[in-house]
C-alpha cells in the first residue's frame, strides 16, 4: 500500500461503520469525522457536552443530521457509554477530547470495557515522502516495560493490521541502535528470539529480521555497505521499535523534520480503537477512522 489515498479507498469500499466518538468536544476530531463523513465512511455516535458539540461542529461544517449526540458532562459516565455503544453496534471507538489515561481506564474496565485477553499496543503508520510505501512502527504509545512476550504480542497487534490493510507476507524489522547483540541492550536479546520464533513458524505470513539498525530496515544499500544478508531491507513493512520512548520520538521527528504523514490505532481490544494526538491535523484523524473501518472485521 503505497499511500494514505489507497487506505481511504480500501476503507471506503467496505461501506459506512459507526463510529462512537468519546468526549466529542474537540474541532480536529470533529473535522476528521467530517472529511469520513464526506467519503460516506461513518456514521458518527457524539458523546460529550451537546451545546458545544453542536457549536464546534457548525465551525468545521460537519452536518449533523445523520449523526446521534448524546448529552453526558463526566468523563467516566462518557466512557461507560462509549464503551457500550461500541459493543452493541459493533462500532468502532474513538478517543475526542478526554484525557488518554481516562480513555485507556475505561477500554480497560473489567465491568463495560473492551477487554479481548490480548496486550493493547499502539501502531502508527506513516507515510512517509522518501520511502516508497506506507510503514508500520510500533510500540510508541502503551507498554513502556517490555519483555520478550510483550514483544511478541506487539508484533503480532501489528501483523494484525497489516493483514486488515491487505499487506501480505509482511516485513518485520526489530529496530535496535545496532546489529550487534548485546546483553546490556535486551532489545538486541529478544530480537535473536524472535527471529527463531518466526523461522519455527510462529509468526505465519511474516518475514521477521533483527536486529537492524534503522538505516538497515529501510535502506538495501545500508545493508550491502554492512555486508549484512537481508530478504527485507529497503523493503520493510513494520518497524518494531526498542521501546516506547524510541517509538514515539521518531514517529513524530519523521511527522514534524520530514513532512510525514501519519495515523494511529490501539490494536489488542476487542472492537477498533483510534487513539491519536490532540495535535494531530484533522486528515491524521480521516487515517485513522479508515483504519478502524479495515480492522473493525
Amino acid at each position: 500500500m503505497r499511500d494514505f489515498a489507497e487506505l481511504v479507498a480500501k476503507a471506503k469500499a467496505k461501506g459506512r461503520r459507526v463510529c462512537v466518538v468519546a468526549k466529542a468536544e474537540d474541532e480536529a476530531v470533529l473535522e476528521g469525522v467530517r472529511l469520513a463523513g464526506a467519503h460516506n465512511m461513518v456514521a458518527p455516535i457524539l458523546i460529550g457536552d451537546k451545546a458545544r458539540i453542536e457549536n464546534l461542529a457548525k465551525g468545521v461544517g460537519l452536518g449533523l443530521a445523520e449523526a446521534q449526540i448524546i448529552d453526558c458532562r463526566d468523563d467516566e459516565q462518557i466512557m461507560k457509554q462509549a464503551d457500550t455503544l461500541t459493543k452493541e453496534k459493533n462500532a468502532m471507538l474513538m478517543k475526542g477530547q478526554i484525557a488518554t489515561s481516562t480513555f485507556l481506564r475505561g477500554v480497560l474496565n473489567k465491568e463495560y470495557g473492551l477487554r479481548s485477553g490480548r496486550i493493547l499496543s499502539h501502531v502508527a503508520v506513516l507515510e512517509i515522502p522518501a520511502y516508497h510505501k506506507l510503514v508500520l512502527m510500533s510500540d510508541g504509545g502503551m507498554n513502556p516495560k517490555l519483555d520478550l512476550k510483550t514483544r511478541v504480542d506487539i508484533i503480532n497487534n501489528a501483523l494484525k493490521l497489516a493483514q486488515a490493510m491487505g499487506i501480505a507476507n509482511p516485513r518485520v524489522a526489530l529496530v535496535a541502535a545496532s546489529e550487534s547483540v548485546n546483553p546490556d541492550m535486551p532489545e538486541t536479546v529478544d530480537a535473536v528470539e524472535i527471529v527463531k520464533m518466526a523461522r519455527a513458524g510462529q509468526m505465519a505470513g511474516a518475514i521477521v529480521e533483527g536486529p537492524f539498525g534503522f538505516d538497515v530496515a529501510i535502506s538495501k544499500e545500508s545493508a550491502q555497505h554492512k555486508k549484512m544478508k537481508s530478504e527485507i531491507a529497503g523493503d520493510t513493512d513494520i518497524l518494531i521499535m526498542p521501546n516506547i520512548s524510541a517509538g514515539n520520538i521518531w514517529a513524530k521527528g519523521l511527522m514534524y523534520f520530514a513532512n510525514a504523514k501519519a495515523a494511529g490505532i490501539v490494536m489488542g481490544a476487542s472492537h477498533a480503537v483510534v487513539m491519536l494526538s490532540r495535535a494531530d491535523p484533522p486528515e491524521a484523524k480521516l487515517h485513522s477512522i479508515a483504519l478502524g473501518i479495515l480492522t473493525s472485521e
